[in-house]
């Protein structure tokens, strides 16, 4: 299992704070597809849902909140 970074962590605040992946990447200067690939790699590595996905935009599980915090 990969560990969660501060990398990790910060899409992860950006995506929860902004409620969609293209907003996480006009805050985090990175497009789309780059946050939605890194969401998906996280997820897999992790092994648990961090977003439910609602065409653009996201709400944050459960799990993914206890991680923020």
């Amino acid at each position: 299992m990969r560990r969660l970074t501060l990398d990790g962590l910060e899409l992860l605040d950006a995506i929860a704070r902004s409620g969609s992946f293209s907003g996480a990447g006009l805050l985090l200067n990175k497009v789309t597809s780059t946050v939605s690939y890194a969401v998906g790699k996280l997820e897999g590595d992790l092994g648990v849902a961090l977003f439910h996905r609602h065409g653009p935009r996201v709400e944050i599980t459960p799990a993914g909140k206890e991680l923020l915090e």
